[in-house]
């Protein structure tokens, strides 16, 4: 970011340092819903589910506000090249966040189901890939907060063993169903699905800090 006083409008800094600071506390609020998840996953614990999907239009309307905050410095400064593609990024983020904290209530909700339905949320399945995309996820937020490009593209490249570790869990789920064994759970199928979609979003983040640093865009090429 620029020094502070380096703007004609000195208001410039502050307004971007607020968003910094509510995107920051956003990405905290989602790595405690994560870690209430995997609670929610080894127990079986409904009041830990519940706590996470109340919160979830919280997180909504907070993202939302920080969008709002982008636009709005966007129109009034228009800044140019690196502070400009600080913004860009950290929208682009805020959206990513937003589209996480609904993967998060998804889970949540689906986990809830199959504790109402008393099924297993299978933790030897489900808990090692929570546990890749939440580790993904704690270093793709962490790399946005200190701009550190390396740890971007370490998130990106780790990325690929959540996605084969997904296609084998789906696949150790539904072979049984297909031998006559006891009915699929469907609730699992989310909960993986989901899981799988907060390495992508942390992977898109990964992408933006890049961005940021490069004025490169990765998230649709090969990282170097």
């Amino acid at each position: 970011m620029t020094p502070p006083g380096n703007h004609i409008l000195p208001h410039y800094d502050l307004a971007l340092n607020n968003i910094q600071t509510r995107v920051n506390c956003v990405c905290e609020s989602l790595l405690e819903h994560m870690a209430v998840l995997e609670h929610v996953i080894s127990n079986a614990d409904m009041n830990g589910a519940n706590g996470i999907i109340a919160d979830d239009e919280l997180l909504d309307e907070e993202t939302r506000q920080i969008l709002s905050l982008c636009s709005a410095v966007l129109i009034q400064f228009h800044p140019l090249g690196s502070d400009l593609r600080l913004v860009l990024s950290l929208s682009r983020c805020t959206d990513k966040l937003r589209e996480c904290a609904e993967e998060v209530a998804d889970i949540a909700r689906h986990a809830k189901a199959s504790i109402k339905r008393q099924e297993s949320l299978a933790p030897d399945i489900v808990l090692p890939l929570l546990n890749m995309a939440v580790s993904e996820f704690r270093d793709a937020v962490e790399s946005l907060k200190t701009q550190d490009m390396e740890t971007a593209r370490e998130v990106r490249q780790r990325d690929k063993k959540l996605d084969k570790a997904h296609r084998k869990a789906l696949g150790g789920l539904v072979t049984p169903a297909e031998a006559g064994q006891p009915s699929l759970n469907v609730n699992l199928l989310f909960i993986i699905r989901s899981i799988e979609r907060i390495g992508d979003i942390a992977k898109t983040i990964a992408a933006a800090v890049v961005f940021l640093k490069e004025a490169t865009d990765i998230r649709h090429g090969r990282d170097k």
